[in-house]
């Protein structure tokens, strides 16, 4: 009896033990981009693949990813494919080959400055400026100030976690966009912009460049169905801290802001788009003595 009782433990060993050799899998991506999910490690189809668990393989296909139908209309409003803007490309060849003079594209769809926006913003203050980055801000900040604005966009992301981490083919990290919101420099950039308190909220983000890449801030906020684009030429609804759109040096950090409308409100769930890459977060989320 005790004979037959070990062999049915050893058995029901065997059987789990095969059971878990059933149940491994190896998953992961391929140089050529291709995706795998195989039972043993020899049944990888590549050399050298990725390995990674299922939940954290990026889409497959990340343009079918479900977005605002707005930010669709964004995107094929700047399309340069778009037949809309292929009319005006058109007219400027004809003009070219004519030898008419047209207006360039810049001075054509630039939008007409806001009366305020930028008048009578104090310059005593001249903003850091570094060896790459010396774009005079609209918004000035001492050095001091803007070092503490930096810790405290750092420091946020322990209360209200927002930020874009963007990495190369090989998978190190090339570029690292943070957000936040401050109360306190929500109203010095509304004044020094000469914009309604009560019409609009102001963010600050940062970019840290881990390698030399060329960073342009194309942000685009969703929040309860409404959508906002800021016009990157325009200085009060964004703009450079530190910093100018380009090329951004491995090492430099890039800081700037973000005015929208205050119906985007901090204080809920609000959804930032950068290029095709978004994150949501609560800005204004409590956080004590970093608020």
């Amino acid at each position: 009896m005790k004979a037959r009782s070990v062999a049915v433990t050893l058995g029901a060993l065997a059987a789990l033990a095969s059971g878990a050799r059933a149940d491994t899998s190896f998953s992961g991506i391929c140089p050529d981009g291709s995706y795998f999910i195989v039972q043993s490690r020899a049944s990888i189809p590549c050399a050298n693949p990725h390995l990674a668990d299922p939940s954290d393989l990026p889409p497959v296909r990340p343009y079918l990813l479900p977005r605002p139908y707005t930010w669709y209309v964004d995107q094929e409003a700047r399309s340069p494919n778009n037949p809309y803007n292929l009319l005006e490309t058109a007219r400027r060849i004809r003009d070219a080959r004519a030898g008419v003079t047209s207006p360039a594209p810049s001075a054509a769809s630039a939008p007409a400055p806001q009366p305020g926006a930028t008048a009578g913003i104090a310059r005593a203050k001249p903003p850091p400026q570094s060896e790459s980055f010396g774009a005079e801000s609209a918004v000035p900040l001492a050095d001091d100030e803007l070092r503490d604005l930096v810790r405290l966009i750092s420091l946020r992301q322990d209360a209200a976690p927002a930020s874009f981490q963007i990495d190369d083919v090989h998978g190190a990290s090339s570029l690292r966009i943070e957000l936040a919101y401050s109360a306190a420099f929500e109203a010095y950039a509304l004044a020094t912009l000469g914009r309604d308190p009560r019409a609009n909220h102001v963010l600050v983000w940062s970019a840290q460049s881990a390698k030399t890449s060329d960073f342009r801030p194309n942000f685009f906020v969703v929040q309860s169905g409404r959508t906002f684009r800021p016009d990157p030429q325009n200085a009060a609804e964004l703009g450079f801290l530190l910093g100018a759109p380009g090329e951004l040096p491995a090492g430099e950090m890039a800081v700037g802001y973000l005015v929208v409308p205050a119906s985007f409100d901090p204080a809920k769930p609000l959804e930032v788009f950068w290029n095709d890459r978004s994150v949501e977060a609560v800005l204004a989320a409590e956080a004590g003595p970093t608020q």
